[in-house]
């Protein structure tokens, strides 16, 4: 491997996802012995908690197992009874099992593969007073195994477990700093004891062995959600292995994975969105747990936690009644509940903690609170609203969307399209007991924040008394119909809905006809709602500063621990035994699913029909962008503030909104996409739209200077926000020196000489140049044709387009280091280096370096960064690809960690990629892994054709 070019800064700790990989190797799985001993003086602790009515599932599959070769017969199964509602485009079947446990099922049959999610209805907002942060880190520690899962001997393991409980508890109650300290060194040592028989990360090596992708978690106020996509005939493999566990709970490598959530805790600390929302929701429910107690916990708390604890939240709320199963893809209902029931049915219910809701007193005055971070300025502004079983959440929703809607809002057109100030919204963020009716705005230059409450009020009264349009409550209904069309296409976006209503305990049939309750609602209905809740308010300015209340929580003494890659448990040896049934990958054959045919000006346009729904996608594609021509980004950013002689700007999105129609330019750095997006009904009236802008836009002077301000104004912003250093700026830097796509932009005086009528020519001429058409939608090729042949009008001779910039790569052929200060308690480091020119041979082993060394949590870079070292909360590394054949693969990795454990990380990163951890039967795993995910991924829609295209590329 070549050596590496480090580049980093100091900047913002970003999470990664938790995504699947693979590993494991020989076996070592000794269960014999006698249960380990506490140290003398410690109290045995509670057992780890266990799911009564359990059963192993690997017991239940070898009593009935699934033939491969012989899938379930549907004509043979039990019957279940579901709740379904007529004319659900999900299709959506609600089971409940007789221990509970609710199950949502949505057929999908677009590829052969299943999002699945299991949620539990609990959250931060339970978590006990004195251990706040518990449900989340309760999260973390659902990937660590059962006493079956993760461990080589269990008996000997289990004893450990409960006495580094017994010292955690010890330690929680010691109020002498050096006593705490001393604790903590027996817990490491006992912890150093334990982890001889942890194998970390089992469970992600079995999900992984299925071609599962995206395996996650989340928690939040009031759910806690798990997340896998899987391949649809690995669904049992996948229920015998989450049965197993969801049965117990086990606080495996626990003070390891502590050091993992201090780092994601100070992480929030060096985020100004993440203060700014903290005090936003302490300001707008003072006592209710949204306001007092936080997803990720008090710093106190994380320093002094509770194993006790956790197991008794476990044990409490991880019960069959309290959570969902909600799955969507390619299944067969009568055979997936059978499956569902077979390996949870036997878990037995429980009565559930009920949670008293705090009553809050109603705002009698506006709540102002400030936050001070080195970011740019912001505010966010809220009303308290009921909670989300109430009707009043349906007409806050149709606020929100007459005044923001990103095209035609009150907020969109008087304040965004005037360019009054760089960005407002509003929108509705509802949970159970509580929702808030939310604006937020970001201020140009020289604007106040307070300017910008002033102008959201201005808004917020419009909506009181009316002034707006009747027919835009239609249109924000029809638009809100449009999207939810779009994201059922998704099977993420389906569980996802399936989740979100179990959560709010809501009625599927109630849950999902919320738009037509919506389509009832009439002006006055909103303005009543307005009148009555949108009175006082919470508002946080979000100012640049110093800011003094920085609480870091510092590291603990964590000694490094044994990886024990080369351990497997009995469970994994036998969950590899149970056979699959294989699915054949297939591989696209663009000239049979791209239909391509020739306008009459000689334009090609490609077509692919829309099978799902009545959405149709239309694209005008130009091979030139930025590095043809510097100012085309600008002409582009200028339209959508511009009219035509016969409509104002505002009249324009107006016209494409009442019709359903979205419309966009956008320059990338070698291509232009004109796009128009909607009901396909309403195609040709777009078209003509659409055609009539580019043709007569007209240019407005006063329009482009604010522009001008705008743009400068972001610039400014940038240079204060740390991502946008390190992944933009700085990145760009390290691989192409001073001069670069990023760097290489008009500069504020060429900017002010530009005349608005030349950019205004730029636009008109787009289609004069060479292009090409992209349909998507349900009419047949000859109708669209037809349209474009009408309204499509183009030069006899199309021009050609400008030589496009060439920016030399810099060869990486020594280290070097490039550092930005920035003050914060996070180090953020990435490493570079430059490889050979595209070579599509490496595609394979660039997939498989991926799965196997660096991304994941079995990963090779997660388990030597983070959970054996303990070094930082996040960290990967990859081999990409690049877009185009004459640029260059790199090696790119990363770790995010505290500032004090920078150089050890860095240490540990380069010697893993210097020198690669060779484990053969991990290896073995992950290529089998990346294997079953090609089997079963599909290239659809319209996807078909941006492959086409990258794959042309």
């Amino acid at each position: 491997m070549k050596k590496i070019l480090l580049s980093f800064a100091i900047a913002c700790l970003t999470f990664i996802s938790i995504a699947q990989n693979s590993s494991s190797s020989s076996t070592n799985n000794n269960n014999s012995g006698t249960n380990q001993k506490p140290p003398p003086g410690i109290p045995m602790q509670v057992e780890p908690g266990t799911q009564p009515g359990y059963k192993d599932p690997i017991e239940i599959y070898k009593l009935n197992p699934t033939q491969p070769s012989k899938p379930f017969d549907p004509t043979k199964v039990n019957n279940y009874p579901f709740y379904s509602v007529p004319g659900d485009p999900t299709q959506a079947r609600i089971y409940k099992l007789k221990n509970g446990l609710t199950v949502f099922l949505s057929q999908n049959k677009l590829e052969p593969r299943i999002q699945t999610l299991i949620a539990v209805k609990a959250g931060s907002k339970n978590d006990p007073k004195e251990t706040t942060g518990l449900a989340h880190y309760l999260e973390h520690m659902m990937f660590k195994g059962t006493g079956n899962v993760g461990s080589t001997n269990w008996q000997r393991e289990r004893g450990m477990i409960m006495a580094i409980a017994g010292l955690y508890e010890k330690h929680r109650n010691e109020k002498d700093p050096q006593k705490k300290k001393a604790i903590y060194a027996e817990i490491d040592k006992l912890s150093q004891d334990a982890a001889k028989f942890a194998i970390p990360n089992e469970y992600d090596k079995m999900i992984s062995m299925l071609g599962a992708k995206g395996t996650n978690a989340y928690t939040s106020n009031e759910r806690t959600v798990y997340v896998n996509d899987i391949p649809s005939n690995e669904m049992e493999k996948w229920l015998i292995l989450e049965s197993e566990r969801f049965h117990q709970l086990v606080l495996r490598l626990f003070h390891t994975e502590l050091e993992a959530v201090y780092e994601e805790y100070n992480m929030g600390q060096d985020r100004d969105g993440n203060k700014a929302y903290k005090e936003f929701m302490k300001a707008l429910f003072p006592t209710h747990q949204y306001g007092t107690q936080t997803t990720i916990g008090e710093g106190e708390h994380l320093k002094n936690p509770s194993m006790n604890n956790i197991v008794a939240y476990w044990t409490a709320y991880y019960v069959p009644n309290n959570m969902a199963l909600c799955l969507s893809g390619d299944l067969n209902y009568d055979v997936a509940i059978q499956m569902i029931d077979k390996y949870f049915g036997n878990y037995l219910p429980k009565p559930v903690p009920p949670f008293k809701v705090t009553s809050e007193t109603q705002l009698t005055e506006i709540q102002r609170r400030e936050v001070f971070g080195q970011e740019a300025e912001s505010l966010s502004m809220g009303y308290r609203l009921p909670g989300a079983k109430t009707s009043d959440i349906t007409v806050a929703k149709l606020a929100a969307g007459i005044l923001s809607n990103g095209q035609a809002g009150l907020i969109d057109l008087d304040l965004v399209q005037e360019q009054k100030v760089l960005y407002a919204n509003a929108f509705t963020y509802e949970l159970t007991d509580y929702g808030v009716f939310w604006l937020s705005a970001d201020p140009r230059e020289g604007q106040t924040l307070e300017d910008c409450e002033t102008l959201l009020l201005q808004e917020m009264e419009k909506l009181k008394k009316g002034e707006f349009d009747e027919w835009l409550i239609d249109a924000v209904v029809n638009d809100k119909r449009l999207a939810l069309t779009k994201s059922y296409e998704n099977n993420g976006s389906r569980a996802s809905a399936f989740v979100d209503c179990f959560i709010k305990g809501l009625d599927w049939k109630y849950y999902s006809s919320e738009l037509d309750r919506m389509q009832m609602l009439t002006k006055q209905n909103v303005m009543d709602f307005a009148n009555k809740w949108l009175q006082n308010y919470v508002i946080v300015y979000k100012r640049q500063g110093e800011d003094n209340n920085v609480e870091k929580v510092d590291k603990p003494q964590i000694t490094p621990i044994e990886a024990n890659r080369d351990s497997s448990s009995k469970f994994l040896q036998d969950f590899e035994k149970i056979p699959s049934m294989q699915t054949a990958p297939d591989f696209v054959k663009y000239n049979e699913r791209i239909k391509t045919q020739t306008l009459n000006s000689g334009v090609d346009v490609s077509y692919i029909k829309n099978e799902l729904n009545q959405l149709f996608e239309l694209y005008y594609i130009l091979d030139m962008g930025s590095e043809n021509d510097k100012t085309l980004s600008l002409a582009i950013n200028y339209l959508p503030y511009l009219g035509t002689e016969k409509y104002t700007p505002a009249e324009l999105q107006k016209e494409f909104f009442k019709y359903g129609l979205s419309f966009n330019v956008f320059a990338s750095a070698d291509r232009t996409y004109v796009s128009l997006t909607g009901l396909e009904s309403n195609l040709e009236k777009g078209v003509e739209l659409f055609e009539h802008i580019i043709s007569n836009v007209v240019a407005d002077k006063d329009a482009y200077e604010e522009l001008v301000k705008g743009i400068l104004k972001e610039r400014e912003d940038a240079k204060a926000d740390k991502n946008t250093i390190l992944n933009a700026a700085l990145f760009n830097y390290a691989k192409y020196g001073k001069v670069s796509p990023y760097t290489d932009i008009l500069s504020e005086n060429e900017l002010k000489k530009i005349k608005p009528d030349a950019l205004v020519e730029k636009i008109s001429s787009l289609t004069a140049y060479k292009h090409r058409i992209f349909y998507y939608g349900q009419k047949n090729m000859e109708d669209v044709l037809n349209v474009l042949n009408v309204y499509h009008k183009t030069p006899a001779q199309l021009n050609t387009y400008p030589v496009a910039k060439i920016y030399p790569e810099l060869e990486t052929i020594k280290k070097e280091v490039l550092f930005v200060h920035y003050d914060m308690v996070q180090a953020q480091v990435v490493f570079l280096s430059k490889d050979k020119l595209f070579d599509k041979t490496l595609m394979p082993e660039a997939r498989a370096f991926g799965e196997y060394f660096g991304s994941g949590l079995s990963s090779i870079v997660f388990q030597e960064i983070r959970e054996t070292k303990a070094l930082a909360y996040s960290a990967f590394a990859g081999f990409s690809t690049p877009a185009n054949t004459d640029e260059a693969h790199y090696i790119r990795a990363a770790v995010y960690t505290q500032a004090d454990k920078m150089q050890q990380a860095i240490e540990a990163m380069m010697e893993i990629m210097n020198t690669m951890p060779k484990a053969e039967e991990q290896f073995n795993q992950s290529r089998m892994a990346v294997m079953k995910q090609i089997e079963s991924e599909r290239i659809t829609k319209s996807g078909v054709f941006w492959n086409y295209e990258s794959a042309k590329r």
